[in-house]
């Protein structure tokens, strides 16, 4: 087991400074190949290679390739590298199906021992998140990030057509069309895996939590509500709420549709708070609009773990080197220092104790984490 020199174990930012001042484990460089969905227009972008470079600032003989990739390019990549035995050596990559799989034909380390030795380390974390990364009594991933999932909504153009912000459908519908006389999409949506992001947080105020995170019955049949919001979508869609190119539009051009104020709504994670200025009141959050007839799951919100949960490669743990190497980028990725870095400059939420830091968080992240407070219930990605 590799030896810790850079154990971060104080929580101001002058103990983190101090703390990760690493000595150098031999002449010749070491490379690490780091890949995850925070790259080239993502909010978390610019601050990611800011941390990469501090990281190589206190670690000299180590270089981090950094092949992050924004949006639906992610995922292709980071299957292409491993199906072809091309591993990134640390990745981040969410809870789910996909990091099952690689689990489940060990491509992924096994980190329980791991932390069993450096409980320190361990306890940075929030304990109720072990839970997301953990399969079959082994932790695989260390859960850094935070998300929260809701509607985005352009306040000036609801103001400028005198429109109600939407807290249940039918107003929703009244918005569609008030926005559609005047030229404005109702909601910024496609049809690549972020514009699922609408169905994904419909589902769970007419189905719930149960229905939502467990959608078939015992006889493999899909549940009624998953049916329910799939045609109260295509409602929405005979309606005109969505941008006539929805089936061919990227996510970064439904994204920037909002932005620009082409759109009035959209639906969207806690990450895309990080690309509005601290300022702009302009933009705000709020609950997914209750449907009518299913009133006991109002204000329910989808909460859980992004991106920013972190692995390493078997490939990498194999080599002794390379292990002890990307050890410690794990333990700088997921540092005090690094999660005060990804809250201050992107309002990023982090399981991943602060204390000793003064976050100036901007109002959408505050408003956020009040919304899950006051939900009646929390249900997973």
């Amino acid at each position: 087991m590799a030896v810790f020199l850079g154990a971060c174990t104080g929580t101001s930012s002058e103990s983190s400074e101090s703390d990760w001042k690493i000595v150098k484990s031999g002449d010749s460089k070491i490379t690490l190949r780091f890949i995850g969905s925070w790259g080239g227009v993502d909010s978390k972008a610019e601050t990611l290679k800011l941390v990469l470079s501090q990281f190589e600032n206190r670690n000299p003989d180590v270089t981090v390739i950094n092949e992050s990739v924004f949006g639906e390019d992610f995922l292709p990549k980071i299957k292409t590298d491993f199906a072809s035995g091309n591993d990134p050596d640390v990745f981040g990559l969410w809870p789910g199906s996909d990091i099952k799989k690689l689990i489940q034909v060990g491509k992924v380390a096994d980190l329980t021992g791991l932390l069993e030795e450096n409980p320190e380390w361990k306890e940075q974390f929030d304990p109720e998140m072990w839970s997301y990364t953990t399969y079959n009594g082994r932790i695989y991933g260390l859960p850094f990030e935070i998300i929260f999932e809701c509607m985005f909504v352009n306040k000036d153009l609801f103001e400028q057509y005198n429109v109600k912000i939407p807290e249940n459908f039918d107003e929703l519908k009244e918005a569609v069309r008030i926005f559609n006389r005047n030229g404005i999409v109702p909601i910024a949506y496609n049809t690549e895996a972020e514009g699922t992001y609408f169905y994904q947080n419909l589902l769970p105020v007419v189905g719930g939590k149960a229905d939502t995170e467990n959608p078939f019955t015992r006889d493999g049949k899909i549940k009624q509500s998953h049916i329910v919001a799939l045609n109260l979508i295509k409602e929405l869609y005979d309606m005109g709420a969505f941008p006539k190119e929805c089936f061919t539009m990227t996510n970064n051009e439904r994204n920037v549709l909002f932005k620009e104020k082409k759109a009035a709504m959209i639906v969207q994670g806690s990450w895309y708070i990080g690309e509005f200025e601290p300022d702009d009141d302009t933009v705000d959050i709020i609950p997914f609009p209750s449907v009518k007839g299913y009133e006991s799951y109002r204000n329910t919100m989808v909460y859980g773990l992004g991106g920013g949960v972190f692995h390493m490669s078997t490939a990498a743990w194999n080599d002794p080197r390379k292990r002890e190497a990307s050890v410690r980028l794990l333990r700088f990725l997921t540092s005090p220092l690094s999660a005060s870095e990804f809250a201050a400059k992107t309002g990023m939420i982090s399981t991943v104790s602060l204390g000793g830091y003064e976050i100036d968080y901007i109002d959408m992240t505050i408003k956020g984490l009040q919304m899950l407070e006051e939900a009646n219930t929390l249900v997973g990605p």
